[in-house]
């Protein structure tokens, strides 16, 4: 009894961690609203746009007041995307680049864009490292009919990690080169409605139906050919009596269920970021984990 007690907290602890990575498993920055003052300069003689009172007036010569009418006006700012496809605002908190959840903007993607999209998500620290819990929840709570070398060890460790890593590689592989062939964008389109439930919904639906390069609806074939690219690739390597027809569309299930969870982190992310601010998961995590969006 205090075996599986045991058994039982440790995996509902590795449950929770786990969780937590899933959500920095793809990471898009947080949309803030910044307010700046711009600082006016004005002349007396100035009708148009009288000096505020609390300015000091200064009078300007004729002559430099002709040069700097003469200047090009001051390119306004502007939104800069980085390959992944989310937007850096100037004063933007990068912190919230925790988060890599592609989420769609103006830019369209090319073939480049999508390949960086793929290499992050796919071989990026958390696509690395969530595994490893993966690995750990699975030795804890062991698949009853599971032989010795999968269950006790380092080796059944080694196992069960590589078999994480063959389904998230396998899933995220097929998702790229489906959506590159298809030309399906990559990135989740967010829901226009304010009610929790129609978001939700509407994540859910974008499971089946997504986006093109053009921005129409279509069925989202990359979404399939990875839930079943990470559902059958076990059978090649599993157990006997997990290599089998069943469990590979149970595992593929499974994966679908995890792009409906990805959609719906997605769509919720803008009411994560400031609880992501608060924690300062920046601070925890180290610095090679966040993307640097400046490059």
């Amino acid at each position: 009894m205090t075996v599986k007690r045991y058994r039982s907290t440790y995996a509902t602890r590795m449950i929770v961690i786990a969780l937590f990575l899933t959500a920095a498993y793809s990471p898009v920055a947080v949309s803030q609203e910044t307010k700046k003052e711009t600082a006016v300069t004005c002349t007396p003689s100035d009708t148009a746009f009288p000096c505020p009172s609390s300015a000091p007036a200064t009078e300007i010569p004729a002559t430099q007041s002709r040069q700097v009418a003469s200047l090009p006006d001051a390119p306004q700012p502007q939104y800069q995307s980085d390959p992944a496809g989310s937007s850096l605002v100037p004063g933007q908190d990068k912190s919230s680049a925790v988060l890599f959840l592609p989420v769609k903007t103006a830019r369209r993607l090319d073939f480049n864009d999508k390949f960086s999209i793929y290499v992050r998500q796919t071989f990026g620290p958390p696509a690395v490292i969530v595994p490893a819990f993966t690995a750990g929840m699975a030795l804890a709570n062991p698949k009853s009919h599971y032989p010795r070398e999968w269950k006790d060890g380092a080796g059944a460790f080694g196992r069960n990690y590589g078999d994480a890593l063959a389904i998230v590689g396998s899933q995220r592989t097929a998702r790229f080169l489906t959506g590159a062939a298809l030309h399906e964008d990559p990135r989740y389109v967010r829901s226009s409605s304010k009610n929790p439930l129609m978001r939700t919904a509407h994540a859910l639906a974008f499971t089946f139906v997504d986006r093109t390069d053009s921005g129409r609806s279509t069925i989202a074939f990359s979404n399939f050919a990875g839930a079943a690219a990470g559902g059958f690739v076990g059978s090649a390597y599993l157990p006997h009596g997990y290599n089998d027809l069943t469990h590979a569309e149970q595992r593929m299930a499974a994966q679908f269920a995890s792009i409906a969870i990805q959609n719906i982190a997605a769509e919720f992310q803008p009411q994560w970021g400031p609880l992501f601010r608060k924690l300062r998961i920046n601070k925890i995590l180290p610095e090679w984990w966040v993307p640097n969006h400046e490059k």
